[in-house]
């Protein structure tokens, strides 16, 4: 089944009723990253990618199942963590795994997040 772009970083895959989201990073519409060295900002900005894609296909971050996230500095992940629940209610958190890695594709990117979602 086809699936809609919503971002220059990532493509949502559908399969029945499982959508896979990857690569969600800290870009803007046009690919340019946003919030230079800041983690926060960054997530905040992978997050809202992520949101849009969700949107798009009639989804929320409560459909979210399981998220991989991919830093490069787990020290200000652990500081900026709690953002996550400007996206994700504290009682339904999908099950999760941080790795740290020494760089990204970019640079300048300083997260990478993908996410496993069950449309309903």
């Amino acid at each position: 089944m086809p699936t809609r772009r919503t971002s220059a970083f990532h493509r949502p895959l559908l399969i029945d009723k499982t959508m896979y989201i990857s690569g969600s990073v800290a870009a803007d519409q046009s690919g340019r990253l946003v919030a230079p060295g800041d983690m926060a900002g960054q997530m905040r900005a992978a997050y809202s990618n992520i949101q849009r894609t969700l949107a798009a296909h009639g989804a929320a971050f409560d459909e979210v199942v399981k998220e991989n996230d991919l830093h490069h500095d787990m020290d200000a992940l652990l500081k900026a963590s709690d953002l996550r629940f400007e996206y994700y209610d504290k009682e339904r958190l999908p099950t999760t795994s941080w790795v740290q890695v020494q760089r990204l594709v970019d640079p300048g990117f300083l997260v990478q997040i993908e996410v496993v979602v069950e449309l309903p």
